[in-house]
């Protein structure tokens, strides 16, 4: 039973198979809604309740689909065959690279009916000879060793070649761990900080949470403080934003300029600005003048869009801005000189039980009049919105993309080169045999072999010699 088992893992079907459904569960991947793509729970819902379709992949997993019983199934198959097939090569690849087992076994004879053998006839004793071909073939940088016959020999150039079919699978191994560690350790998720505020670690603060991981998910100690951000515009266009960052990384502190899509990495976290916005300081007042509520409030309304916020001591009323950083007006209507913010204004328009109580553009240190309340614009700070990552995993991946590299350099550069030797002495002097195989390009390795052949005469000729002198 173990035995059919074994076979069946170590089957070409079966790793064809397991490949192939991988693939369409990776393709499935990219056209199924999967659920970091809402940005919030309640979206999601609303999307799963229009369809029983999409009722039925969420049921199954495939909104997670990476993370879904069916891919890890695939995983642990595809895992389980890639040891069996490497475990049951191992001993064949070990023997190619002549680490273990008998050398090979072969005569002077067997060589001679060779198509491709050369044959090279001298009256140097064998003993001799063979001497002179281990100097020979080690100059060459080729591994020399005696066959299982006497007077046979063996040369090998790349010798341990056949070992980069192990490390081509480790690394398999390794970008699979790699893969696996980084999908179920993966937190990602959009932090907007407003200049001058803080982030200790509450999770509150995330806009969203894109990735929440399986497992570890507790993030490093990581503690940032947003000191400045500074845009540069050229000809009214953003052409650059920079963001002064306190870092306090597992109790180590320091101070980074960050600018978009320039990431800063800490261990296993990243820090990426994304995005830019302004935060309106508003103060809210009561009829006595004491102040009731206050806060900077982040906003999506540099590109001159309107946003909307409420303060949570009185939810009856809600409150409409529209930004202009240089603020003009334009026959009659409120407009911005540039997008620089040198005189800011909103246009602000407050509600109260869903009608219209105040409607009006604010300056900078004005307040607008709600009846009992007063709203003022206190000031304005820019807001960075930031992707925080944490990633674990890399290094395997790293290290298997490395590995895999070596092993495809090792088979299909260096791939090996075998000669088969033999000596036979004879009453009219010592013949010695030669024929060869490549792993690859054989019709090239033939002149190679012919090279051989004639510098191995050369060699056994200038020994002569310098034995004569």
């Amino acid at each position: 039973m173990l035995r059919k088992i074994v076979k069946l893992f170590k089957g070409v079907k079966l790793t064809a198979a397991v490949i192939a459904l991988l693939i369409l569960i990776y393709f499935l991947g990219l056209i199924l809604p999967q659920k970091w793509m809402f940005d919030t729970r309640d979206l999601y819902e609303l999307w799963k309740e229009k369809s029983i379709f999409n009722q039925f992949i969420d049921f199954i997993g495939f909104t997670e689909i990476y993370l879904s019983p069916v891919t890890i199934v695939l995983l642990a198959l595809f895992f389980i065959n890639l040891l069996t097939v490497t475990l049951h090569r191992i001993p064949v690849i070990l023997k190619r690279a002549y680490l273990q087992g008998d050398m090979p076994n072969f005569s002077g004879p067997v060589l001679k009916g060779g198509k491709e053998v050369k044959i090279l006839a001298t009256d140097r004793a064998p003993s001799i000879l063979s001497g002179e071909l281990r100097e020979f073939f080690k100059k060459k940088r080729w591994w020399f060793h005696e066959g299982k016959r006497e007077h046979t020999y063996v040369a090998v150039k790349h010798r341990y070649s056949p070992i980069g079919f192990l490390f081509f699978h480790l690394s398999f191994f390794l970008c699979l761990i790699g893969g696996i560690v980084l999908t179920y350790t993966r937190f990602s998720g959009n932090l907007p900080l407003t200049e001058g505020q803080r982030f200790e670690g509450a999770m509150s603060q995330f806009r969203v949470i894109s990735s929440d991981p399986n497992i570890m998910k507790q993030l490093p100690a990581l503690s940032l403080h947003l000191e400045k951000v500074q845009p540069v515009y050229e000809n009214e266009v953003p052409t650059e934003l920079t963001a002064i960052l306190t870092i306090q990384y597992e109790g180590e502190l320091s101070k980074e300029i960050i600018r978009i899509n320039e990431p800063v990495n800490r261990g296993a976290m990243s820090i990426i600005a994304e995005s830019i916005g302004v935060s309106p300081l508003f103060i809210v007042r009561g009829p006595s003048g004491s102040q009731i509520d206050a806060a900077y409030v982040s906003l999506n309304v540099l590109g001159g869009e309107e946003d909307t916020f409420q303060f949570e001591t009185d939810k009856r009323f809600t409150f409409a801005v529209r930004f202009y950083p240089d603020f003009v007006r334009d026959r009659g209507a409120a407009a911005t000189k540039s997008i620089e913010m040198k005189n800011p204004a909103i246009l602000l328009t407050a509600g109260k039980d869903g009608k219209v109580i105040y409607q009006g553009v604010v300056k900078l240190g004005e307040y607008a009049d709600l009846g009992v309340y007063s709203i003022g614009f206190e000031d304005v700070r820019y807001w960075v919105e930031f992707l925080i990552i944490r990633e674990y995993g890399k290094i395997p991946l790293i290290a298997g993309f490395i590995l895999a590299a070596i092993g495809l350099i090792m088979r299909l550069v260096f791939f090996q080169k075998r000669l088969r030797i033999a000596i036979e002495e004879g009453k009219e002097g010592t013949v010695l045999y030669m024929d060869g195989k490549s792993e690859f390009f054989q019709y090239s390795f033939q002149e190679e072999l012919n090279a051989l052949a004639d510098g191995v005469e050369v060699y056994i000729e200038k020994s002569k010699h310098d034995e004569r002198e």
